[in-house]
């Protein structure tokens, strides 16, 4: 099934909570489910049970099954088109069509990505107000003195931010204690595989509810866990629960090394992030349940630390790479576009390839990197973007960053990235 562009097998056994509450069929595309009249599926008014087999979920299973190629999968086809993983291919190893029912229903899920809100702590380059309530802010307090930057970003929604031009969101319906019940009765009795975002999760008390309630209804040790954390934050809590835990994964979120992660995941602190990894890396060997994973963001402020920052990962796992210690596949950030790689100028991408390659033979003794880490280099040196489109996102890069390094006063990209600068400079002259 995996060569088969129609067929996902997410819809089969995976739901996905988006943090405003609407349920999708996954992370990777913007689409909701719906109900007849076209009004989305939210948590607030419909049940998990009844979005799981709604009109919409049995009709995208039975387009897949007919072998047509969904809208809602587009960034996922995209993204193996250009080499790397995908959801998609995450799913793909078992076909699921033998469990169809002829009208597209299905039993209940087995695994599901749950994200509670946009709470977080941090106001990271690639992310939005959606995903972070704090860039939101951010933008609404530099709007307060730049009124003509604020109307700016969001006429380029997409291209400097995601997802909503509502900078003030912050999403709380999983604070209804009717909504909160079900939901936790729901993953209690359903969910083998759960996958916990946020915002940042560490720091959201209803994820240690949940924990809390499974424990309590003896079905945490029937789960594989995985959460989704920036490593600024440890909360003490976390130690029982890792102990008690069947099975867990941290999806370590690490952008690169030293200024560069705190300047891409602001305002984090490189020290206290490898502190806390290795606080989880103590908890996976001592109670030998728990894995590591590592998911940079790969981007165009970080594209020429790839190589250091996948030393520094192997390094860390005492070279013990495989289940206990990995790396997700590397795909870059695709939005906002201003982060993808693809905007800089040729010579640039060029001499960040070139580097990356001296790199080459020693990290394609890891499984896991080797095929992305090529993918990288090859795609570097692609021209994707026309010259119009690519000096409109340049100076979009530009503007965006100058603005917002302006309003943190700390260093700035023009200080941590040189090389980049002089290339945009020569490249806009």
């Amino acid at each position: 099934m995996s060569d088969n562009k129609s067929y996902c097998g997410y819809p089969f056994q995976h739901q996905y909570v988006h943090m405003s509450g609407s349920i999708r069929l996954c992370c990777a595309t913007m689409e909701n489910a719906t109900d007849k009249k076209g009004n989305r599926l939210h948590m607030n008014n419909d049940s998990l049970q009844k979005a799981w087999n709604s009109d919409y979920m049995k009709n995208v299973r039975l387009a897949m099954k007919n072998g047509d190629v969904l809208d809602a999968c587009s960034k996922c086809i995209a993204q193996e088109e250009r080499g790397y993983g995908s959801m998609r291919c995450t799913t793909n190893k078992k076909n699921n069509l033998n469990n169809l029912a002829p009208d597209g229903s299905i039993n209940h899920p087995h695994s599901m990505e749950l994200h509670f809100g946009n709470v977080c702590n941090l106001k990271c380059k690639m992310c939005g107000q959606d995903y972070s309530n704090q860039v939101g802010k951010e933008i609404l307090e530099i709007g307060e003195k730049d009124t003509d930057f604020l109307q700016w970003v969001r006429e380029q929604s997409g291209n400097v931010n995601n997802w909503t031009n509502d900078l003030s969101v912050e999403y709380t319906w999983f604070k209804n204690e009717k909504v909160k019940k079900q939901l936790m009765d729901y993953v209690s009795k359903h969910i083998t595989i759960l996958t916990i975002i946020g915002g940042e999760p560490t720091i959201i008390p209803e994820f240690y509810e949940l924990l809390n309630y499974c424990y309590e209804q003896d079905t945490l040790k029937n789960k594989d866990i995985t959460i989704v954390t920036n490593l600024t934050n440890t909360n003490p809590r976390m130690i029982k629960w890792l102990s008690k835990m069947e099975q867990w994964t941290i999806w370590a979120s690490i952008d690169g090394i030293g200024e560069i992660t705190e300047y891409i995941r602001y305002p984090s602190n490189f020290s206290k992030v490898v502190e806390n990894l290795k606080f989880y890396k103590s908890m996976s060997e001592k109670y030998e349940n728990g894995r590591i994973v590592f998911s940079p963001a790969v981007q165009l402020l970080n594209i020429h630390q790839l190589d250091d920052m996948l030393k520094f990962f192997i390094e860390f796992s005492d070279n013990k790479w495989g289940w206990r210690y990995n790396v997700s596949w590397l795909s870059q950030v695709w939005y906002p576009r201003i982060c993808n790689y693809d905007i800089a100028p040729k010579e640039y991408r060029h001499e960040v390839a070139n580097k990356l390659e001296l790199s080459e033979p020693y990290l394609s003794n890891y499984e896991g990197i080797k095929h992305f880490y090529r993918k990288q280099i090859e795609n570097l040196r692609t021209d994707f973007l026309d010259k119009n489109t690519e000096k409109n996102l340049q100076n979009a890069f530009i503007r965006y960053n100058d603005t917002q390094d302006k309003h943190r006063k700390g260093k700035t990209w023009r200080q941590l990235l040189p090389d980049l600068e002089s290339a945009l400079t020569k490249s806009l002259s």
